[in-house]
Order: structure tokens, then sequence, then C-alpha cells
């Protein structure tokens, strides 16, 4: 079963971890000081930009973690760049359809049950069942960043309920897991009645949430691994992989 637990020590773990969260807690750490310091048209763009990095990081982390690589996240900007442009061409296709879908049932269509809150409750659901159906084709991509299993529908349909719960499971615990990394500085801000913008708490935020990332990647991945079965030959195939890296760290 996926293991928020595992996945919080892989990220602690992993290959110069904490230079890359220095290195990668800069963009995040302006931003978030632009933000606090005034709301702009640029800041937006900005914003939106790091949004597809820091995602695609994500992906190529997942990849990573399935080939049973060193690294969860990448400082290769090549790998970055082809997982944004894979990552695309998977993900607008299923997000505009799912969107178009949603939008009808949610808006166009309605029960008429009359139930307290049933069409809220409706709502929630048709929304939980095509944002599975995102995820799951997303993941069936990232674990081996192939786009054709991106559209395998028959997997993705057998997999999309299982991936939701274990991806509702993971909240929780990601949220206890943040409050093990934030908790105490928070409550040592709070108790001094310390300003929350200042330098030292926006820069540890901004390296907690790059520890997010690859917390999330590695449980992606376990979530990739148990829920959307491959085939045999790509099983195969990743356990020739983990002994030929095994072997050259061996040889290092």
């Amino acid at each position: 079963m996926a293991s928020a637990i595992d996945a919080f020590n892989e990220a602690l773990n992993e290959d110069k971890v904490w230079l890359k969260v220095f290195v990668y807690a800069i963009p995040i750490y302006l931003l978030a000081k632009g933000y606090l310091t005034g709301k702009s048209e640029i800041l937006n763009f900005y914003a939106a930009m790091c949004a597809v990095f820091y995602f695609s990081l994500l992906t190529v982390g997942i990849n990573n973690v399935r080939k049973n690589r060193c690294e969860i996240i990448t400082f290769n900007p090549f790998t970055i760049l082809k997982s944004v442009i894979l990552s695309a061409i998977v993900l607008i296709p299923y997000s505009l359809v799912c969107g178009i879908i949603g939008n009808f049932l949610t808006t166009k269509f309605v029960i008429p049950v009359e139930i307290d809150n049933f069409q809220v409750i409706y709502t929630v659901v048709v929304w939980a069942i095509l944002g599975s159906i995102v995820l799951t084709a997303y993941l069936s991509f990232a674990k081996y960043m192939k786009v054709s299993q991106g559209f395998n529908y028959k997997l993705i349909s057998e997999s999309c309920i299982d991936v939701l719960l274990a991806f509702l499971l993971f909240i929780p615990q990601l949220a206890i897991a943040n409050l093990i990394i934030v908790g105490p500085v928070f409550y040592l801000y709070f108790f001094f009645n310390l300003p929350f913008d200042n330098f030292c708490f926006v820069a540890y935020c901004s390296g907690a949430f790059v520890i997010n990332l690859s917390i999330v990647a590695n449980y992606f991945a376990q979530i990739a691994y148990e829920y959307i079965k491959g085939s045999d030959a790509e099983y195969e195939d990743n356990i020739q992989l983990h002994e030929i890296d095994s072997r050259s760290d061996f040889m290092k």
C-alpha cells in the first residue's frame, strides 16, 4: 500500500537533497515575496511559469522513482523540457474533454431530486470522478514517460477509482507531514509574535514546498506502481533497469 511515510523518508534521503531544496526554493521565495509586497500582472505570469516548471519536476520525479534512479528531483534541463512537452500532449486533451463533460453534467444536467444539498454532492462526485480520470492518465504516462500509456483507456478506466481513493488518503497524510515540517517553525513565529512575511519564514516555507514536491512525486509513483498495472514486459524492463543502476552505483 502506498505510504506517505516512505515518501517522506525518500524525499529527505535522495541524492543532493539540500542543494536541490536550496536551488529550487529560490523561484518560490521570489514569487512569495513579490505577492507579499504587491500583486501585479507580471507576477501572475511568473506564477504560471513556475507552476509549469514545478509540475514538470513532479513528472520527472515520478518517472525517476519508478525507474529506481538515485534522484527524485532532477537538475537536467533537457529532461525537464521533455516532460513539459509530453505532459502537455497527454493532459491538454483530457483536461478539455473532461472539463466540457463536467461543465455540462453539473450546470446543464440537473437531477430532479428533492434532497438537501443533493446537487452539491452530485457536483462533487462528478468532478471527483473526472479528476480521477485525468490524474490516472497522467500517472499512467508519467511512470515510464510514455504518451501511449496516457491514452490506454482500458487501463485508465480500470484504475481511476483506486487512484482516487489513494489520492484522498494521501491528503491527510501530507497534511500531517507538513505539521512535522512547518508546524514547529510556525508555532515559534506565532508564540513570539513574529511577522510571517519575515525573510527566514518565507525562505523556510519555500524550501518546504520543494520537499513537498519530492514527497508527492514519490507517493504518486507508488500509486502508479500499485494501482495502474502495466504489462509484464514493462515490469521486467523496470527490474533490469534497477539492476543496471545498482551495478552502476556499486562501480562508483
